[in-house]
C-alpha cells in the first residue's frame, strides 16, 4: 500500500500574523530614524544659527573698535580736526529706529535727547578712516541697523545726510527665511564726558557739594554746560552694549540671545 505525501506549510493566517508583525518592526525603525534625522537637523539648524549670530556679533564688536579712526596727519596733534569722529555728523551716534531716525545718544550739551531716559535704539552710525590715507570717502560711512528682522549693514552713505540711518547702501548680514532676529539694541548709557577745564577754582554750576569743582561740573553729561564755557575741550569716552537676539525662522523656540560690551578706542574730542 502506498503512502500519500503531503507537503507543510504556513497556513493563510499565519502568513498574515507575520507579516503584521514585520511591517510593525519595520515601522518601528523607520519613526526612530525619522525622529534622529529630525533631531540632528533641528541640531545642525541651532548650531549654524549660533555661528551666524556670533558671526554679526564679532563684525561689530571689530568695527565699533575703530569707530573715529583718521588718518589725517594734523589729527596727532589736535584731535578735534579729526573728519572722521565730528559730533551730528561722522561721530559714533546711536538712533532708535531706522523708521523715525532720532538720536538716542548724548546730545553733548550737558543733556540727554531723551529726557535721561535709557539710550537704546536699533541703528548706529559711525565711520573710520578704513584705507588710512586722511580722505572721507563714501564707503568709510558705516553703519548697522535692525530692518524688520534683519540685520542690515551699511557699506556706502551719503556725505549730506551721513547721520541718517534711512540713507546710504545696506546689505544684508542675516537671512530672515533662516533667522528672525527679534532685537538689536545699541546702548551707550556707559559712555562718559570730561570737561578738561576742570578743575578751575570756580563755581561753574552754581550749586553742588562742594559749590566749587564739584564733580558734575566736570560731567558733560550730568549737567548743561555753562553759559560762559566757550572754547571747553570735552573728551567723550563711548562703552557701547550690544544686544542681539534672534531665533529660527520655523521654530520660534529655538531662540539665542547675545550681549556684548564695546570700547571705541577714539574719543571724541570736541571744542564748546
Amino acid at each position: 500500500m502506498k503512502r500519500k505525501n503531503f507537503q507543510a506549510g504556513f497556513t493563510v493566517t499565519e502568513l498574515l500574523i507575520t507579516m503584521g508583525l514585520g511591517l510593525s518592526i519595520v515601522g518601528s525603525i523607520l519613526v526612530g530614524y525619522l525622529a534622529t534625522y529630525t533631531s540632528s537637523m533641528d541640531t545642525l539648524a541651532a548650531s549654524k544659527m549660533n555661528q551666524d549670530l556670533n558671526a554679526v556679533m564679532n563684525l561689530m564688536i571689530s568695527e565699533f573698535r575703530r569707530a573715529g579712526y583718521s588718518g589725517e596727519a594734523n589729527v596727532a596733534s589736535n584731535p578735534t580736526l579729526n573728519s572722521f569722529n565730528v559730533q551730528g555728523s561722522t561721530a559714533l551716534r546711536v538712533i532708535d529706529t531706522m523708521a523715525s531716525n532720532t538720536v538716542l545718544a548724548p546730545a553733548g550739551d550737558g543733556t540727554w535727547t531723551n529726557g535721561g531716559a535709557a539710550t537704546q535704539g536699533s541703528c548706529i552710525l559711525y565711520a573710520y578712516d578704513r584705507d588710512n590715507d586722511g580722505t572721507l570717502d563714501l564707503d568709510e560711512l558705516n553703519g548697522f541697523r535692525l530692518n524688520g528682522s534683519t540685520v542690515e549693514m551699511r557699506t556706502a552713505g551719503v556725505l549730506a545726510s551721513a547721520g541718517s540711518c534711512a540713507a546710504g547702501t545696506w546689505a544684508a548680514l542675516t537671512d530672515p527665511n533662516f533667522i528672525t532676529v527679534s532685537a538689536l539694541a545699541f546702548n551707550l548709557d556707559n559712555s562718559e564726558c570730561l570737561n578738561t577745564r576742570e578743575p578751575d577754582g570756580i563755581d561753574n554750576d552754581s550749586g553742588g557739594s562742594p559749590a566749587i569743582d564739584n564733580a558734575e561740573e566736570a560731567d558733560c553729561y550730568d549737567a548743561p554746560m555753562p553759559v560762559a564755557s566757550s572754547g571747553n575741550i570735552t573728551v567723550e569716552t563711548r562703552q557701547i552694549r550690544i544686544t542681539l537676539t534672534g531665533n529660527l525662522q520655523n521654530d520660534a523656540f529655538v531662540q539665542i540671545s547675545l550681549t556684548q560690551d564695546v570700547r571705541v578706542r577714539n574719543d571724541l574730542v570736541r571744542i564748546r
